[in-house]
């Protein structure tokens, strides 16, 4: 995938060291450009790929750039995100965040009034929104009337990584931004851009697997959107088959996105019509996507706060979630 890279464009700060975190800093390798590291301890290294560890430069503290950082990655656990955003803005350096942008609403207005004092750029990394898919379905669904729809994702937790999950990892407890809600949150982003703003969810949470520390692993939910949208929302770290699609009920017929199968199936008459994806849509080349979209705002300078505005919106929804049923 061919990405129009600026000369000014020299230099990335990541801050993160898990599996997403060494997906940027290959990304940003292939890209050609420079990528700065912050790691407390030596240590820390054997965290980051063997193939990628030698073309990093480590940093203790962010203090110690003395080059021009174009924009930095926060990639570390959802519940550090605030701390390093915070950093960020002291520093003036454009950000883009990985999904979702914290596990808590404290200071989000602060950090929303200080982003738009020092016009910083930030961008939040939902990869779905790049599926070349989705515009498909969203001209497949326009003008139609929308009954219902149901969305699902689901995948065992132990595949969810190469490596084993280890007991202390983030996404597994509930204090640090983890479980099925928090780390499944590209659904509710879909749902939110595409069928209207949830402004009515009801959740049922379940811990099967029971094998970490106490989160959900399971959430079914009942919601309502501003455009009278009503659907179902599954999230599950248990299905051992790998699923997750979007499936709407229309007057006309049933339209669904499969992202598993990577293709549309549209139903009409007791026809079915598949429409395939031309492209892979791999994670690195939705992310790719996303840091085209983001280098491009900020090289035509055009400053917006839509992007936070979205992630806050979402994270909202998820607190909404976690309420009792």
């Amino acid at each position: 995938m061919a990405i129009k890279i600026n000369q000014n464009i020299k230099n990335v700060l990541i801050i993160g060291s898990g599996s997403i975190a060494n997906q940027h800093i290959q990304n940003l390798i292939n890209l050609k450009i420079n990528v700065f590291v912050i790691i407390k301890k030596q240590n820390e290294k054997k965290r980051f790929d063997r193939g990628i560890i030698k073309k990093i430069k480590f940093i203790s503290s962010i203090s110690e750039l003395k080059k021009q950082i174009f924009f930095a990655v926060v990639a570390s656990s959802t519940h550090k995100h605030i701390e390093h955003i915070k950093l960020l803005i002291k520093k003036k350096i454009n950000i883009f965040c990985e999904k979702p942008i914290s596990n808590r609403l404290q200071d989000i207005k602060n950090l929303r009034q200080k982003i738009i004092s020092k016009k910083i750029f930030f961008y939040v990394n939902y990869q779905l929104k790049q599926h070349n898919l989705i515009n498909e379905l969203i001209k497949e669904i326009k003008g139609e009337k929308i009954n219902y729809i149901e969305v699902r994702v689901g995948h065992n937790l132990k595949y969810w990584r190469k490596k084993r999950i280890r007991r202390d990892s983030y996404f597994t407890d509930l204090k640090k931004g983890g479980g099925v809600i928090f780390e499944l949150v590209h659904e509710i982003n879909l749902i939110n851009n595409i069928f209207g703003k949830i402004i009515k969810i009801k959740t049922i949470k379940k811990n099967i697997l029971n094998n970490f520390n106490k989160y959900e692993d399971q959430a079914i939910s009942i919601f309502e959107t501003n455009k009278r949208i009503s659907g179902t929302l599954v999230q599950d770290m248990v299905s051992n088959n790998k699923v997750r699609y979007i499936k709407i009920f229309m007057d006309k017929g049933e339209v669904k996105l499969d992202f598993i199968k990577n293709r549309i199936s549209i139903i009409n008459d007791k026809k079915i019509n598949i429409v395939k994806n031309k492209l892979e849509d791999l994670q690195k080349n939705l992310i790719m996507k996303n840091y085209e979209s983001f280098i491009d705002i900020i090289n035509k300078k055009k400053f917006s706060i839509k992007f936070f505005d979205e992630a806050v919106y979402d994270l909202k929804i998820c607190k909404k979630m976690h309420e009792k049923f």
